[in-house]
């Protein structure tokens, strides 16, 4: 079982800390929410920078010219989605999450068990912090409170946690899960859905997917990756400065329409490079029938 569980070693250890911290101190405090932010951004950014290499490998010539410009098509089309739908676009946006989360961590794994796992991710900050999810996805959408959403999302969360530990075949516990598992929802109890989520994301779905596309893919250098990573992230960044309610002239008034603006931009850009990045990735998979 430690065999198994240590690749998580980090992820697991950043959990208890979080989690430790979270009960100390608490989590209401405006720089928590921006650098919970910025982590995600950076740690989520390079392995996803890392599909032009990816892009390469696949498409060769002209073809590799029109694969970057589906890319940003589908980046566009993401965007003016949550600006036109934005209910639909976060439905869809987490429905298309679980299934890459998933697929992308355990991809020997049956598919009811992938789904559940990719669905626990999303959803059980519904279920251990639904004021906070509430809260965000108010920010993400810019629209009305809608908890009903959140409580929905919650009664999932139960049902794919035991989707993600069972193994149904062989009618057994998956034990590494539930371990994981039970780590991520600690934190989403005692420190909200952010922590938790930035833990997940930036300790253990990220690095473990660019190390996996790094064996697959070696000898390929950095430089592209970090700088289309610094572009991403200034670009989200000086919207972030640039389109902040000008009304807000007090200080503690416009910490909070900053840190709204983080999270809203934050949201959409990870949303509008992982719908691309998820689309070529299962193209990938089937063009060159290599393992995600």
């Amino acid at each position: 079982m430690l065999a198994t569980l240590k690749p998580y070693t980090t992820f697991l250890v950043c959990c208890a800390v979080a989690a430790a911290l979270g009960v100390s101190f608490g989590t209401e405090y405006n720089w928590l929410v921006a650098g919970c932010c910025l982590v995600i951004l950076v740690a989520g950014l390079p392995h996803g920078a890392f599909d032009l290499y990816i892009l390469a490998d696949l498409f060769k010539g002209r073809s590799f010219f029109w694969a970057i410009v589906g890319y940003l098509a589908l980046i566009i089309l993401t965007v003016l989605l949550w600006w036109l739908a934005p209910q639909l676009f976060l439905i869809g946006f987490l429905s298309y999450s679980a299934f890459h989360f998933g697929d992308s961590d355990w991809p020997a794994d049956s598919v009811v068990n992938r789904l559940g796992w990719g669905s626990a991710i999303v959803t059980l900050p519904c279920l251990l912090a639904p004021d906070q999810v509430t809260a965000l996805f108010t920010i993400v959408l810019n629209t009305p409170s809608m908890p009903l959403i959140t409580d929905v999302l919650g009664f999932i969360a139960i049902l794919a946690t035991l989707s993600s530990c069972i193994e149904f075949a062989s009618r057994k516990i998956n034990t590494c899960t539930l371990i994981l598992l039970s780590f991520y929802s600690t934190v989403c109890f005692f420190a909200g859905a952010i922590v938790a989520f930035t833990c997940y994301f930036a300790f253990l779905h990220g690095p473990h997917h660019l190390q996996r596309w790094r064996l697959k893919l070696p000898n390929k250098g950095n430089l592209q990756i970090y700088l289309v990573s610094f572009g991403v992230l200034a670009t989200i960044l000086l919207l972030g400065v640039f389109t902040v309610n000008g009304e807000h002239t007090q200080t503690k008034d416009l910490a909070n329409a900053i840190d709204a603006t983080v999270v809203r931009y934050t949201f959409v850009a990870l949303a509008a490079l992982t719908v691309p990045h998820m689309v070529y990735l299962f193209v990938a998979d089937h063009l060159s029938h290599k393992e995600i």
